[in-house]
């Protein structure tokens, strides 16, 4: 019982966190808001991908051969 509470508050304060700006700008969204909407997904995703293969090694085996695989994988799966 103790796990399903637990549980039960993190997805209530989950879905609170995401639709929190929904509510807050229901009426008007601000400029600086939806400027953000527009830049920082281009500008997260690189992160994503750097901090994924920072620590890959091209100097031991298997050299980062499975990483470059995956990201030949998902770039393909993208286009």
């Amino acid at each position: 019982m103790h796990a399903i509470l637990i549980i039960l508050t993190a997805a209530i304060v989950t879905l609170l966190i995401r639709a929190l700006p929904f509510i807050v700008f229901s009426k008007h969204t601000p400029d600086s808001i939806l400027y953000l909407g527009k830049v920082l997904p281009y500008a997260i995703i690189p992160m994503l991908v750097v901090y994924c293969l920072k620590s890959v090694s091209v100097l031991k085996a298997p050299y980062g051969i499975p990483e470059l695989i995956a990201l030949i994988v998902v770039v393909c799966i993208h286009k």
